[in-house]
């Protein structure tokens, strides 16, 4: 098995194929590169992975909104419900438990084509049996393969800009066409006096530009460093197996919508990846129905919800953010939001009755009852990747 590309997905997946007993090969091109990531997870990927603390930067208890008109509204639990991770500590840490587990590293190599069942590389050609492609957004296993890409692609950027003041346990999101069309900007911190200042956006060649005057306005006398920008897949790929070959993470699209966080169900798909890999290589399909039936319907949730964000108009969103900055909002909101799960909290609304009166008009603007139901669409009663 070679799999190409030892981020976090990659090197799940070679760690349980290892572990299991498969001959591995990961290839990695950049193990310097900084991660263009922003690292923000919620405690089940901390147990999935069972992280160590040295890679956990701080935890996360308020999240605070920023409507486009500037009303804000805040959300917080008594415990941490996200944790911020040191990304090249989480990185360099799974890859190491990779090769403890078994799996050779080539690093720095890249794999520059794909010939049959032999992938070339810059430290030569390499046979397999199967093939993982964990090599982003953009991959080079897919577009080899023939493989439909996802099915939009945004850009993240982001600095760390130095503040001093800010505190370590509040991540702040704003929204709005003014800061990122098609998206969203954020604050997180790190715990030693600086934050991770980025954006989410439709608008990929303008992200920059849209970062500089983020970062003029919210930190205008701040040090800047390290500006990265990435390319985030929105929607899974149609089909992410092709004979021996499976793609997984950014690769697959296994990324939340609404966020575009994929750590988790890139680690979630990638586990699967190597036990099919190692057990199951001569029914390489099995991954994809797999994967689909653990995290495909909180996808598709996810989906969905975002094409109702980008109905909404500034004026819309403002209206929206004043709904929720109610006492029975907040309280269920600091209950049942989940980072990972995002539907959890549209289950909850239906099924706490108190909080109907004050979602009437969050419901209004959403488009009203039966655009919730297509919101929601046919998620079990409960739904938990993993």
């Amino acid at each position: 098995m070679v799999v190409v590309g030892g981020g976090p997905a990659g090197a799940v997946a070679a760690r349980v194929a290892a572990r299991a007993g498969a001959r591995v090969l990961v290839v990695e091109r950049s193990p310097r590169r900084p991660p263009r990531c922003t690292a923000l997870v919620g405690p089940r990927l901390l147990e999935l992975l069972s992280v160590p603390p040295t890679v956990v930067l701080c935890g996360i208890q308020t999240v605070r909104v920023h409507a486009p008109g500037g009303r804000t509204v805040e959300f917080s639990a008594p415990q941490p419900r996200g944790y911020v991770l040191d990304r090249r500590g989480l990185d360099r840490w799974l890859l190491e438990r990779a090769a403890e587990a078994g799996a050779e590293v080539w690093s720095p190599a890249t794999a520059v084509g794909l010939t049959g069942r032999r992938l070339h590389t810059t430290r030569g050609p390499v046979g397999f049996e199967v093939l993982i492609g964990a090599d982003g957004a953009m991959s080079a296993v897919r577009r080899w393969e023939g493989l439909p890409p996802p099915a939009e692609i945004l850009v993240g950027v982001q600095a760390t800009c130095s503040a001093p003041s800010l505190d370590c346990g509040t991540v702040e999101l704003f929204l709005g066409q003014a800061i990122a069309p098609g998206g969203f900007a954020w604050v997180v911190p790190t715990g030693d006096g600086e934050a991770r200042v980025g954006l989410l956006t439709s608008a990929r060649r303008e992200a920059k530009t849209l970062l500089s005057g983020f970062l003029a306005s919210r930190f205008p006398d701040s040090e800047e460093r390290g500006c990265e920008s990435g390319l985030v897949p929105i929607g899974p790929a149609p089909r992410t197996v092709r004979a021996g070959t499976l793609l997984v993470g950014d690769a697959a699209g296994q990324v939340k919508p609404l966020s575009g966080g994929g750590l988790l169900f890139g680690a979630l798909a990638a586990r699967i990846a190597g036990e099919v890999a190692a057990h199951n290589a001569h029914n390489p399909s099995s991954y994809e129905t797999r994967w689909r039936k653990d995290i495909g319907d909180e996808i598709g949730f996810g989906l969905r919800a975002r094409r109702a964000f980008l109905g909404l108009t500034d004026d819309q969103l403002d209206r929206v953010v004043a709904c929720l900055d109610r006492p029975s909002i907040r309280r269920l909101v600091a209950a049942e939001g989940d980072i990972d799960v995002p539907s959890r909290l549209a289950r909850a609304c239906v099924t706490h009755p108190e909080t109907w009166t004050a979602a009437l008009p969050l419901v209004r603007e959403l488009g009203g009852w039966e655009a919730m139901k297509r919101v929601m669409g046919n998620l079990p009663a409960r739904a938990e990747p993993g």
